[in-house]
């Protein structure tokens, strides 16, 4: 086997080594001495040589010869034995390496000293702290409360069990963590949101607010989604990627459907605000992979049994005009609350009076039966007598014989198209005709307007006990989506027929909400309106119910 062997010239004590910490004084001029320093720094110079003694055989005192590497000077060893030229002393000088490590040493201390100084003092929880705390955190309210829950008047003991520690505590809550900090492999295989300490913590304020399903197969830490120190105002947004890391991920998702399937349904039937198996679909973007809303797929009806027809009242021809001379709208009924993300339930005297008067009598327009409450429209039909003498004392008949004889006529024209006061008030209740008997005015025949078109025109009317009329009430549904949330205001500048079919629904069953397509025409990247998850989602809060 061949050798690489050094060159012939190679003078092995004027190696220089790069680890070695010290180098002669004199290499700057270019002449270093080949013992150089030892590794304290100290001046090993003495002479260029150490002779060396030769004894022949036969002889007893021998010979001084010189041993200076490169050849023998010319004058040799003295007559002592000492090398004949001696070298001066120098100053070593530190290399590279030396003032590296000397560097080093000096911010690594003075570090140290720093951390010591600014974690024993007064000023630790400013030193430490990441950022300024969001503004429910930092509120008196909030301390208040966290000195009742965690048993700690400091800030930062609110949420780190060790934010009330010295330097010695920190440093061995540090040491006690759960992977420790020398445990790289643990540490690298950590999932993303797992639970931690500080978790235990938010739980003393915010009990129950883990999971927002049952079939959540893990909890997620609460300091995942809700970040802090990320400055005043309300705590930092939580992101679609943060989403993401359940209902982006196929295997979680799919334990979760697992889980969700295995759950006994409450009184033996499933809820109508969650489907069997829990929102197990993998997601990724709302125009993407979002499933349709489950009003559509579930083909759900509107229970109401008030007979309402939105295309009539839209585009019927016979539709009068309101009062102001206006059109009928979406907005004539539909009208913003005082937030103007919802709007206010529908009132028959604010919003249907105005077309169904409840008038009974053509020649009496002002006098209108109740609404409401079937057994004050039999007393007001039974006391009809009573109700046209009032109605005359407000029109201006002062005396009683006057409104007497007001009454009388009225009530001898009315008896004329009834055949008794029980058939009157039967067909008041139970009718649902708008015309009445054919009659003929010179050579036009046909029939004549309905004295009232009834109740039953409306409402589902029955006859319960003893022949009174029941009346089904309206079920009137504020929130269909009960799992997102909508903000009306934000929508002012698009058609309410753009979202809502209105113009073509003939039947009260109708559910004309929006699909998720006309959504996603402007909430996604096309569109360009945001279509985060947190736009119509809120993690904990519960969903309301359909009334």
């Amino acid at each position: 086997m061949s050798e690489n062997l050094p060159a012939p010239d190679f003078d092995s004590q004027r190696y220089e080594r790069p680890n070695q910490a010290w180098i002669c004084g004199h290499a700057a001029e270019g002449s270093p001495c080949r013992s150089g320093p030892d590794n304290c720094g100290r001046c090993r110079a003495t002479a260029e040589c150490v002779p060396g003694l030769e004894k022949p055989a036969g002889e007893s005192k021998g010979r001084w010869r010189c041993t200076r590497p490169g050849g023998a000077c010319e004058t040799g060893p003295l007559p002592d034995g000492s090398c004949c030229r001696p070298i001066s002393k120098c100053s070593p000088v530190p290399t590279l390496r030396t003032r590296r490590g000397q560097l080093t040493r000096a911010v690594v201390t003075a570090t140290v000293a720093l951390l010591l100084i600014c974690l024993g003092g007064s000023w630790r929880g400013n030193f430490i702290n990441p950022g300024e705390l969001s503004t429910p955190h930092s509120s008196a309210a909030f301390a208040k409360l966290h000195t009742g829950t965690n048993q700690s008047d400091s800030t930062c003991a609110a949420c780190h069990k060790a934010g009330a520690l010295g330097p010695n505590g920190l440093l061995s809550a540090a040491w006690r963590a759960k992977p420790g900090p020398f445990e790289v492999i643990q540490l690298a295989h950590t999932r993303p949101g797992e639970m931690t300490a500080i978790d235990e913590a938010c739980q003393k304020c915010h009990p129950g607010h883990l999971l927002h399903q049952p079939n959540v197969v893990r909890d997620i830490s609460c300091s995942f989604c809700h970040q802090e120190h990320r400055g005043a105002g309300p705590i930092a947004a939580t992101t679609d990627a943060q989403c993401a890391l359940c209902h982006g991920d196929g295997v979680s998702m799919a334990a979760a459907a697992a889980t969700g399937a295995s759950l006994q349904p409450k009184n033996g039937t499933t809820t109508d605000s969650r489907p069997a198996a829990g929102f197990t679909q993998v997601l990724h973007r709302f125009a993407e992979d979002h499933p349709e809303f489950r009003v559509h797929t579930d083909k759900r009806r509107d229970p109401d049994t008030l007979r309402f027809n939105h295309a009539r009242h839209l585009t019927g021809e016979a539709m009068p005009m309101l009062p102001n001379g206006q059109k009928l709208e979406c907005a004539s009924c539909h009208q913003p609350n005082a937030t103007g993300i919802s709007f206010r339930r529908i009132n028959f005297e604010q919003h249907c009076q105005v077309c169904h008067s409840l008038q009974f009598d053509p020649e009496t327009p002002g006098l209108t039966l109740p609404h409401g409450d079937p057994s004050f429209v039999s007393a007001f039909l039974r006391s009809l007598p009573r109700q046209y003498a009032d109605f005359a004392a407000r029109s201006g008949l002062t005396t009683e014989a006057d409104r007497k004889q007001f009454a009388q006529e009225k009530l001898q024209r009315l008896q004329a198209r009834v055949a008794s006061g029980e058939d009157f008030e039967e067909r008041v209740f139970f009718s649902s005709a708008t015309t009445g008997p054919e009659v003929q005015v010179g050579s036009v025949r046909g029939p004549s307007p309905a004295l009232y078109p009834g109740c039953a025109y409306c409402h589902a009317v029955k006859s319960g006990a003893h022949g009174k009329a029941e009346i089904t009430n309206p079920v009137l549904i504020e929130r269909w989506l009960t799992h997102g949330e909508f903000n009306h205001a934000r929508h002012v500048s698009v058609a309410c027929t753009q979202c809502h079919a209105a113009a073509t629904s003939k039947e009260t069953a109708d559910v004309i909400l929006p699909g998720k397509s006309s959504c996603a025409a402007c909430h996604s990247p096309q569109g360009g309106v945001v279509d985060s998850c947190t736009t119509c989602h809120t993690y904990h809060k519960k969903a309301r119910p359909l009334r």
